[in-house]
């Protein structure tokens, strides 16, 4: 394989790739109300417990700012609290009940997204891919 050749650029296949993987979670993740990114932003918390804007945000790969936006979103829908820490420039998130049962509701569709990647591509190149990105 040329990797020098505009068609195997990395860059482009991973947007290529995202995009067509985010179009077919956005259309599954509709049948529990949330978009993909909301989805992933209530897993995260969930996972945490609780967690600053700032490690969100850094997880997610995004910038404060942009979290800072999305989360009013969530915020106004009821899905997640801010509260200061002792550190009165942190806030931490948490889930509220309805965000715990928004995300519960949304997790069977998630599992069954994954699980049909994990399926058409086998575990050992899922595992693989993982691996791979996580070094980027």
């Amino acid at each position: 394989m040329n990797l020098t050749h505009p068609a195997n650029c990395l860059t482009f296949n991973l947007q290529r790739t995202t995009r067509r993987l985010m179009r077919g979670f956005e259309d599954a993740a509709k049948a529990a109300g949330l978009t993909a990114p909301q989805f992933t932003t209530l897993s995260l918390i969930s996972g945490f417990g609780e967690i600053t804007i700032t490690h969100l945000a850094d997880r997610l790969g995004t910038d404060r700012t942009t979290m800072t936006r999305n989360l009013d979103l969530l915020t106004r829908k009821g899905w997640v609290t801010a509260a200061q820490s002792e550190d009165a420039r942190l806030r931490i998130l948490k889930l509220t009940k309805a965000g715990e049962i928004k995300l519960a509701a949304a997790m069977p569709i998630w599992t069954r997204f994954q699980t049909g990647l994990v399926d058409n591509i086998g575990a050992d190149t899922a595992m693989d891919l993982l691996t791979t990105l996580k070094k980027i």
